[in-house]
């Protein structure tokens, strides 16, 4: 006779407890939200500026420029310890979730409400983060924001951000990976 089946947890469960997890800069949580395989996209785009924008995203009508591609959970990891490093506080404000209608989808507005901690600079960028769920672990996100305000921060690159710049221009590159889709 077998125990009860553990409850898999739901796409925006899982997409809540990685953003809280990211908040209170506990890497442990964010590794049990991730797939081995996870990727994260950094997608540049003005749109999430606006509501029409973000739904223009939402449903697939606008896309963004991929700047940065994180491939695998490690890389995903590492990637988030640098920012851990760079942002204290590291928070994003005025929560708005969305849920695909089939749920596998869920997509994250926020507005960082963030500080530079080498310079103490403030860094207020709005985000819109799609995270793909595969039985109750991230397969894939795509943060769509205004990249130009991250670059103009002058915060230097950790190893896994420095591979994830040059694996875009791969994709922007590439006849079969698209550097605009965010997929």
């Amino acid at each position: 006779m077998t125990g009860p089946r553990p409850t898999t947890r739901s796409a925006l469960e899982t997409a809540k407890e990685f953003i809280r997890a990211v908040e209170a800069k506990d890497i442990g949580a964010v590794e049990d939200t991730l797939r081995d395989d996870a990727e994260q996209l950094f997608m540049h785009s003005n749109a999430v500026t606006t509501d029409q924008g973000v739904a223009d995203i939402i449903a697939g009508r606008r896309r963004g420029l991929c700047v940065a591609d994180v491939s695998g959970r490690e890389e995903v990891l590492g990637y988030t310890r640098g920012i851990f490093d760079k942002f204290a506080p590291l928070v994003w404000r005025n929560h708005r979730w969305t849920v695909s209608p089939d749920g596998r989808e869920v997509f994250f507005l926020g507005t960082g409400d963030m500080v530079v901690a080498r310079t103490g600079a403030p860094y207020r960028n709005t985000y819109l983060t799609r995270f793909d769920v595969t039985d109750g672990k991230i397969v894939r996100m795509a943060e769509y924001g205004n990249v130009m305000l991250y670059a103009r921060l002058g915060v230097r690159p950790n190893r896994a951000e420095f591979r994830s710049l040059l694996r875009a221009v791969g994709r922007m590159l590439s006849p079969t990976r698209s550097s605009r889709s965010g997929r």
